[in-house]
């Protein structure tokens, strides 16, 4: 099972002596395998409520709920087996890019690394360095682009098959075609499993099958893809229209 609900989440953040409200009385619920994007601009409160999702912020107000069960009160163990994660700048640890990926978790064998390696990218150059996946990094990937430390970060969240994932901005480094590439992979992969993703890339949106908007810390539309883009399509249109006038 891993039917996501949010329910009234509310989280500030104080700045300059300040409490800046992030976000505020936000709830919706993430169906089984359903498939959904959370589009904004920068600074509505999306990768926040992200982290909330995932448990890195603990809400002021309300709960994350996983199968009914309050995230707060799980075993953050039994919380990542269940939901992975990508998050805008990858954490990558000194290592090899297999201990990278597996995390040292018994599910994730040889066999398994290699195939998230090939869905994420990964193995597009670990198959062209010396040593290949035994490649030690250091200092958080140094000597990586932000593209291929991406596709590691990708690598690992997809690793044994997690049934849900969160992915927060995964492809903000990769040029068009290597997004293009990765995002055809991604179709298949995610069949049945719950995605969160969060965006302002209109292709990542070829993924999901229903899109939330939010702004100012609040959500602003939720509903299906085409009819919530037809919709912002529209209302841009329409300011358009009025700043030409003025």
């Amino acid at each position: 099972m891993s039917k996501l609900t949010v329910r009234e989440l509310k989280v500030g953040f104080r700045q300059d002596g300040q409490i800046l409200q992030a976000v505020h009385g936000v709830s919706f619920t993430v169906e089984q395998g359903e498939t959904v994007a959370l589009v904004g601009e920068s600074g509505s409160g999306k990768s926040t409520l992200a982290r909330m999702v995932l448990g890195l912020y603990p809400p002021q107000d309300g709960m994350v709920l996983l199968d009914g069960l309050d995230i707060a009160q799980l075993d953050p163990n039994s919380l990542r087996k269940s939901v992975s994660s990508v998050l805008q700048e990858p954490s990558l640890f000194s290592g090899t890019i297999r201990e990278n990926i597996a995390l040292g978790r018994p599910k994730v064998d040889d066999e398994e690394m290699l195939r998230s390696a090939r869905i994420s990218g990964t193995d597009l150059f670990a198959s062209r360095i010396p040593r290949g996946y035994d490649m030690r990094l250091v200092d958080r990937g140094e000597g990586l682009s932000g593209g291929q430390r991406q596709s590691i970060a990708i690598a690992r969240a997809l690793a044994g098959k997690p049934p849900v994932l969160v992915m927060d901005e995964p492809t903000s480094a990769m040029d068009a075609q290597t997004e293009a590439d990765l995002i055809g992979r991604l179709k298949d992969e995610l069949k049945g499993r719950t995605l969160i993703a969060v965006t302002h890339r209109q292709p990542l949106l070829a993924l999901v099958d229903r899109v939330i908007i939010v702004a100012d810390g609040k959500i602003r539309a939720d509903g299906p893809r085409d009819e919530v883009l037809a919709q912002l399509a529209q209302g841009n249109q329409q300011t358009r229209a009025v700043e030409k006038k003025s």
